[in-house]
């Protein structure tokens, strides 16, 4: 069994053995140790006295592309979250062509991330990894917490700075690493945008831009309220790149079996 099928069953076997636990419910009586603007957050998204969330199964459809020039095709994916520690598995599939796939696996899992694609499932083209794609994972481990809220309040590796009324800056230590990025909240309490700069590889080489991923549609599971549908683009010197479109389709909770 290759490696990357190995984790993935790892994680689920942590999922298994955290379910065992015993955890407080959500409480909002340190509330004010956080900035202004997620406070707000909070108060819109989570409810007071509830079981917090140690695991997330999300499976998604949506669409991708890999240039500005190229046509959107349809993608399939599922993601499997660990709130402690900061933990995601994601697996995908493009369909460019009715005969033809491309698959993809992206990691952050005991302080590495990692990618790899692979034509048809078998053919390799490509594989990232090193530091700054470990830093690129643990960034976008964070700009998904919002799948799975409760984890901005029982999480002991984030650290909070207000910005503005409707901003604030996170900053992430884990195994080493140490990644930030700025959270957007609009009045309602909805968190609507994330920014970071990120790596990105471009003809094998590593440039550090900016990258925002765009939240819309939320609605409630269980008893959190969540954003269904993400847009992930680049922010270029030469204009915006949109180039993930996701869409919820499921969503469950402390569930891994």
């Amino acid at each position: 069994m290759e490696f990357l099928l190995l984790m993935e069953k790892d994680v689920l076997t942590q999922a298994i053995c955290s379910s065992s636990e015993k955890r407080s419910p959500l409480s909002f009586e340190n509330l004010d140790n956080y900035p202004e603007p997620i406070q707000r957050y909070f108060r819109f998204a989570l409810k007071e006295g509830t079981d917090p969330i140690f695991y997330a199964k999300l499976i998604h459809g949506g669409e991708f592309r890999t240039a500005q020039n190229q046509p959107w095709f349809p993608i399939k994916g599922y993601y499997h979250y660990l709130a402690d520690p900061p933990t995601f598995f994601w697996k995908g599939k493009i369909k460019p062509l009715p005969f033809l796939s491309i698959s993809a696996r992206d990691y952050y899992y005991q302080g590495k991330g990692e990618v790899r694609i692979r034509l048809g499932g078998f053919i390799p083209m490509g594989k990232y990894s090193g530091l700054e794609t470990n830093e690129a994972a643990l960034i976008r481990f964070f700009s998904e917490m919002p799948i799975f809220p409760s984890v901005f309040l029982t999480n002991n590796y984030a650290t909070w700075e207000e910005i503005d009324s409707h901003s604030a800056r996170v900053t992430i230590e884990d195994r080493g690493l140490k990644v930030d990025g700025v959270f957007f909240i609009n009045d309602k309490g909805e968190l609507v945008r994330f920014e970071a700069q990120r790596a990105r590889v471009m003809k094998n080489e590593v440039h550090m831009d900016k990258w925002t991923g765009n939240f819309y549609d939320f609605k409630t599971f269980g008893d959190v309220k969540v954003p269904t549908y993400f847009i992930a683009e680049w922010n270029l010197p030469e204009g915006d790149f949109q180039y993930a479109k996701f869409t919820v389709e499921d969503l469950e909770f402390n569930n891994p079996q």
